[in-house]
């Protein structure tokens, strides 16, 4: 296919023009490319001359995520999965591209093809077991719980040497007017099954709290160290003073950052707990074992044996639940279902063993039976969605 006509193709895919035929001619051309850089050239390309972006409503893009993933245009693909970390990067519209059809359609490139089968998930409306949103509750150190909902926009408390805002985006803001007290009060942010917050510390330090987690927190701080309990999943941007360490405590495992951008998931379901560093430093520290962290770098403490391990990994793969993905590389369907599970608020069961491993990237704005469809173009796992429960056929 000349580069003039895949142009012509992903231009009027943006443009929510393709016919049937057409978007079957673009996907196929993305099955037999050479790879990732193709594609990406493509997108770049074309994102020089069309800017659809301003104009991509909410609703358009649930009809563009719901006609690539209309099986009836599906074509056949093989087994293998080809992660396409880099262009997800290009704004929504290339965002919708990518994950939708890229995902859809050809990130199970190589290899004999999987044989065909229905599918097996019900049909659902966009409005349907939607993606999770911006949800909390506040703890205040008297006991009292405050909603964090739309409905609380702009509230401001004042009390304990600090002012605490609440905005529309998702943000609560601590604001320190002076020094705390030898006896400091703590908060508790916790965020739900199908949530997500960020919160700013007195000192500065933002939080971004994955859903099922809490962050135990002094309302303001002192002189001394900053310290902060987390339960599940969080990243976080340490605002930096080296005169007051800042030290994470989740479970038996204790972080000492000095500024910083790190994050951790100690999920109580999870094998094991994670420390990933993106910049800075950080040292890590399980009972009497200490264990710098360099950046790029990721610390894993084993639950059941209590080991302690270093290793270099994908950072990008450590952060994409912040920054509006799934990505799963090699993965096993039960971390990836645990991982669904928590942000569409559904319960899984399963019906017999899935014993692949996964390789895709999902858009977290998808609904949960989109998530599922583009899983099950694998051909190596199916689903039956019905109301919050989710099961999952080999």
């Amino acid at each position: 296919m000349s580069e003039g006509r895949i142009d012509y193709l992903a231009a009027k895919f943006f443009q929510q023009a393709c016919t049937p035929a057409e978007k079957e001619e673009l996907a196929r051309w993305i099955e037999q490319s050479d790879g990732d850089a193709a594609l990406q050239q493509v997108l770049e390309r074309v994102w020089a001359d069309y800017e659809p972006v301003a104009q991509l409503t909410e609703e358009a893009s649930s009809r563009i995520i719901g006609d690539i993933l209309d099986r009836q245009h599906t074509v056949s693909v093989g087994a293998a999965v080809r992660p396409l970390h880099k262009l997800l990067r290009y704004a929504a519209a290339a965002v919708i591209f990518v994950a939708a059809l890229a995902g859809g359609y050809a990130l199970w490139k190589s290899g004999p093809a999987a044989p065909s089968a229905p599918a097996v998930v019900k049909a659902a409306k966009p409005e349907i077991l939607p993606p999770g949103g911006n949800k909390a509750t506040l703890t205040m150190a008297d006991g009292s719980v405050i909603t964090l909902d739309s409905t609380l926009n702009s509230t401001v408390i004042t009390g304990n040497q600090v002012r605490i805002v609440k905005t529309d985006s998702g943000l609560v803001t601590y604001q320190q007017l002076g020094i705390q007290d030898a006896k400091p009060a703590y908060n508790t942010l916790t965020v739900p099954r199908g949530g997500q917050f960020r919160v700013v510390l007195a000192d500065g330090t933002k939080v971004w709290l994955n859903a099922m987690s809490s962050l135990h927190y002094p309302v303001a701080f002192s002189n001394g160290a900053r310290k902060v309990e987390l339960s599940g999943e969080a990243y976080f941007e340490v605002a930096a003073s080296s005169a007051r360490p800042f030290l994470v405590t989740v479970n038996d495992m204790e972080l000492t950052v000095l500024g910083t951008a790190f994050n951790v998931s100690a999920y109580p379901d999870e094998a094991f707990v994670h420390a990933t560093l993106l910049s800075g430093k950080v040292v890590v520290k399980h009972h009497e074992v200490s264990l710098p962290l360099a950046k790029g770098c990721q610390a894993a403490l084993n639950r059941r044996t209590g080991q302690l391990t270093n290793t270099p990994v994908n950072t990008d793969e450590a952060v994409a639940w912040k920054n509006g993905r799934f990505i799963f590389n090699a993965a096993p369907m039960k971390e990836i279902m645990r991982q669904l599970s928590r942000w569409y608020n559904i319960d899984v069961a399963y019906a017999g063993e899935v014993n692949e491993q996964f390789y895709a990237e999902i858009p977290r704005f998808a609904n949960a039976a989109e998530a599922l469809k583009i899983l099950e173009l694998t051909g190596k796992v199916h689903f039956r969605l019905e109301g919050q429960r989710v099961t999952v056929y080999p």
